[in-house]
């Protein structure tokens, strides 16, 4: 598992690490289920409102994860959870400065509540998951450094 918070760069890094590979690996994230307005099963989940929802997305990724490695195949999950909503394998944290995500959140045009939720999700990420890459250079640097983490 590879967790950040929005704006570390995880969906932008996912070309690079297919692209980078060099053993079979499933590179999944967790975005990848949500339609263009965020959304999965019409319910926009990265709202608070759909909070009670996470635990079952959660699940449905875990689910997912399990159905490709009972193949052999090893699988990389990117997504903004954490050790205890989805207890498998190994983490690592892909970070960046504050300054860098407040930047990337403001181009997307969030609001700045939500980017002040996403501070605080990073400074509790970096507590939860100390063990990081830097999100904040090139996502072919990042994907570099997190396929070195995958193949040790």
């Amino acid at each position: 598992m590879v967790t950040g918070a929005p704006g570390a760069g995880k969906s932008t890094v996912v070309p690079e690490l297919l692209r980078l590979r060099s053993k079979q690996l499933v590179v999944m994230d967790m975005d990848e289920l949500l339609d263009h307005e965020g959304r999965v099963l019409g319910i926009l989940i990265a709202d608070k409102s759909a909070e009670q929802k996470w635990p079952a997305y959660n699940a449905l990724w875990l689910r997912i994860t399990e159905l490709v490695r009972r193949s052999g195949t090893p699988v990389l999950l990117l997504t903004p959870g954490v050790p205890t909503e989805l207890p498998e394998g190994r983490w690592l944290h892909l970070d960046c400065p504050d300054a860098i995500r407040r930047k990337r959140l403001a181009e997307r045009g969030w609001p700045e509540e939500q980017i002040t939720d996403a501070l605080e999700d990073a400074a509790e990420l970096r507590k939860l998951v100390p063990r990081s890459v830097p999100g904040d250079g090139t996502p072919e640097e990042s994907a570099q450094l997190i396929l070195a983490w995958v193949n040790e």
